[in-house]
């Protein structure tokens, strides 16, 4: 970690991560926190959150932990009140929790649906609404979901994934063109395939890894920190002429 990145503009300010305890949302909490900020890691397992947080502490940074399961709004508002009342406002909230279930169509049941949906697209519309009603009384604030590569191709196998991460990019614009009038800023990401303890199983497959590698340009699959660093800079002042937008990281495969 640089000397300055402690010291940069993030110092002091609050950042909310779902999803933050593993994967992706913990390379993205570890960049904030470098960064100076306090970030709330959230997910459904208070432990993980609370063992990051305690890491990241003990080298110096500052994090707390909380538990909530994004599908359920009544757990989000109990989040965005607590997170409130505890340090008075939210700065920056990063959707980041998200699950996938690999499976053809007609394989496919209402459960299933309803289980990705919940999460990725019910939980990241209703963070963002929540959290971004402190942010309207702020008039300030910047929001950047995780979206997918999967909203802009879709493979076999993930076509539920793929209509919720399509649905984060809609509801992306749909939520910079109302709020940018109060100083929000609404952003997301896709991904391309990253190595996290999602994908590493499918990773370990040869064939799956060479479709993957003979598809993206740059040859090789991503890493966390590569998203991580995507959403600090949407998240900072060198993007503030950026909203409603879709910053794919994909090593190059929608372009080709």
């Amino acid at each position: 970690m640089r000397e300055d990145d402690r010291m940069g503009e993030f110092t002091g300010k609050i950042v909310v991560v779902t999803g933050g305890s593993k994967g992706i949302g913990e390379s993205i909490v570890r960049r904030f926190c470098e960064a100076g900020a306090h970030c709330v890691i959230v997910s459904r397992h208070l432990d993980e959150c609370q063992a990051l947080a305690d890491e990241l502490k003990a080298a110096g940074m500052t994090a707390s932990a909380f538990a909530c399961d994004v599908s359920k709004v009544a757990q989000i508002k109990s989040l965005v009140a607590d997170t409130v009342e505890k340090f008075g406002r939210i700065d920056v909230l990063v959707n980041s929790a998200g699950v996938v279930r690999r499976k053809y169509a007609v394989e496919y049941t209402e459960e299933d649906w309803d289980f990705i949906m919940d999460i990725n697209l019910k939980g990241a519309y209703f963070c963002s609404v929540e959290v971004g009603k402190q942010m309207i009384r702020q008039k300030s604030g910047a929001i950047v979901s995780l979206a997918s590569l999967q909203n802009h191709i879709n493979t076999k196998r993930s076509s539920i994934y793929g209509c919720s991460k399509a649905g984060i990019r809609n509801f992306t614009r749909g939520l910079a063109n109302e709020w940018a009038d109060y100083g929000i800023r609404v952003n997301c990401v896709s991904p391309g395939f990253i190595v996290t303890p999602l994908t590493e199983n499918i990773m370990d497959n040869p064939a799956y890894t060479n479709m993957i590698t003979s598809r993206t340009p740059l040859g090789r699959a991503g890493k966390p920190d590569e998203v991580a660093d995507a959403v600090l800079f949407l998240a900072s002042s060198k993007a503030s002429y950026i909203t409603g937008a879709d910053l794919c990281i994909d090593g190059g495969w929608t372009a080709s």
